[in-house]
């Protein structure tokens, strides 16, 4: 099979600017050129450096990546809008684009005029775009709005009409970039569906977004860009656990923990294993122990420990409250820990967070505030084979309980 889309060495790099200037700047400027200094020279950016790969015909393909990291700038090389600083790259057949708002579309034409326009510069004849305008103009859902100029149609006016272009003037290969991002949820469901209709009838589609569900579920292989570099490429579903693991290293790897208060100080929290020994990370479905380390400035009586779960999302999951409970100890003092023990974590495999309180008794308010105080990981394989299985267990609910379906009479 032929390549759609083929990357060969291909590096991009920017001038970049010059460091922000003010006028006094500028005269000391002049005044050190006629002396004979240089000016200092610009820092370029480096976008893109040695990418190299192929995307078959038919093919759909997804660019991941953390912001920054070339993505975008792949995309407008293979679309023709910039062009390498080195490297090669060949693309067959007719592309349609939208890789920001507005792309190809001229703001003095009206939205009429932008279809034809679009449809005669990607070589259609004029009976092909009347035959298509109605199906683009009604999936655009714009109504009226198409003899305005597209300088007066709002940003998602724009999107609508420019992806119904690129996706309905049968492109050979489709770029889509974060652009969708800006459309309503009735919208960014159609683009899906749209784009599905496109790769089963035979169509490449790249396809560059940071909603890991849609990759998933629309793109068989994905590439992972980390600094202009090809850091993993290949199917989707295995690309996307190790974009979204690199996401949790990365938060865990700044997690600072709190636990701060006058009286007493939570010095840190420890995870242990069923049997107690401490680790970094413990096994989804196995017990849990966090322990509690503490330093006490005095005798404290009748403390109140708490401790809540979270997946990063407002609120707690799971609490677990000696307020709730009456295991209060009669009293501290100096150092010790409180173990908070979960003989079972019925959670998805990711990065959770421990928040956690301590309150006086009754009068006394509260002895360190309700804050977080660490950050771990729950390791594990992503269950299921659905379309959506990995990014739902590491990115969506964070419970995992035991289901089963039956499917009644009148189903197939």
């Amino acid at each position: 099979m032929s390549a759609a889309i083929s990357f060969d060495g291909v590096t991009k790099h920017y001038r970049g600017a010059r460091e922000y200037r003010a006028l006094r700047d500028d005269l000391a400027g002049v005044a050190g050129r006629i002396a004979g200094r240089k000016r200092s020279p610009r820092t370029p950016i480096h976008a893109l450096e040695d990418v190299s790969f192929e995307i078959p015909e038919g093919q759909s393909f997804a660019l991941i990546g953390a912001n920054g990291a070339g993505k975008t700038t792949a995309l407008r090389i293979a679309s023709r809008i910039t062009y390498p600083t080195s490297g090669r790259i060949r693309v067959r057949g007719r592309v349609g684009a939208l890789i920001e708002v507005g792309t190809g579309m001229h703001p003095e034409l009206t939205g009429r005029e932008n279809v034809w326009l679009y449809g005669r510069i990607l070589g259609l004849a004029r009976r092909d775009i009347a035959k298509r305008f109605d199906t683009i103009v009604d999936f655009a859902g714009i109504g009226g709005a198409i003899d305005q100029p597209v300088k007066q149609f709002s940003s998602g006016m724009q999107l609508r009409l420019g992806f119904s272009l690129a996706a309905h003037l049968e492109p050979d290969v489709l770029l889509v970039d974060e652009a969708i991002a800006v459309g309503d949820a009735g919208f960014q469901y159609r683009c899906v569906e749209r784009m599905s209709d496109l790769v089963r009838e035979g169509r490449t589609l790249v396809f560059v977004s940071h909603d890991m569900s849609a990759i998933e579920t629309l793109c068989e292989r994905a590439v992972l860009l980390r600094n202009g570099r090809i850091s993993s490429d290949g199917p989707a579903r295995d690309t996307v656990r190790r974009y979204l693991e690199d996401v949790e290293l990365q938060r865990l790897a700044a997690d600072v923990p709190g636990g701060t208060g006058r009286e007493l100080q939570i010095v840190r929290v420890s995870l242990h294993n069923g049997t107690g020994d401490e680790v970094d990370e413990v096994e989804t479905g196995a017990p849990m122990i966090a322990r509690l380390h503490y330093r006490a400035a005095a005798r404290i009586e009748a403390p109140i420990f708490s401790v809540g779960l979270s997946d990063g999302r407002f609120g707690c999951f799971a609490l677990a409250s000696m307020l709730v409970d009456g295991e209060a100890p009669r009293l501290i003092e100096g150092n010790g820990y409180v173990d908070c023990i979960f003989d079972d974590l019925p959670l998805h495999p990711r990065t959770y967070e421990i928040w956690g309180s301590v309150r006086g008794r009754a009068g006394f308010g509260d002895l360190v505030d309700w804050q977080r105080l660490r950050a771990f990981r729950v390791s594990g394989g992503a269950d299921g084979a659905g379309k959506g299985a990995v990014t739902h267990s590491m990115a969506d609910a964070p419970v995992r309980l035991s289901y089963t379906w039956n499917i009644g009479d009148g189903a197939q």
